[in-house]
């Protein structure tokens, strides 16, 4: 049984650890972007991504558990609102008059 558990705590955290990397991943990709609307595109993907592994590897730590029914709880009500907001916020700038901003480049000749 001691060798069951110690996998488990192994893929539980390794899981963690993916969820992490697909964050910090994430972080520097909404860095280097420069319009605001790919960056939404890129926050509401890399983070529900990266809040999924997370909460899975937490979900294998704990084992069956009430306490991994909460996490799946959480998760899916995370997965339910992370594309609503994101859509709220892009679709609230659209309306407010934010457009994307397009550099056309003119050859002479």
């Amino acid at each position: 049984m001691g060798t069951v558990a110690a996998v488990q705590q192994l893929v539980g955290q390794g899981i963690i650890l993916l969820g992490l990397l697909i964050t910090g991943f994430g972080v520097y990709t909404v860095l280097r972007l420069d319009t605001f609307y790919a960056r939404m595109v890129v926050t509401s993907k890399v983070e529900a991504m990266g809040f999924v592994t997370i909460v899975l590897g937490a979900m294998v730590l704990t084992g069956f558990s009430p306490a991994s029914l909460k996490l799946l709880m959480i998760l899916v009500f995370e997965l339910l609102t992370v594309a609503v907001a994101a859509h709220a916020i892009a679709r609230s700038a659209w309306i407010s008059g934010f457009r994307v901003r397009t550099v056309t480049e003119t050859r002479d000749g």
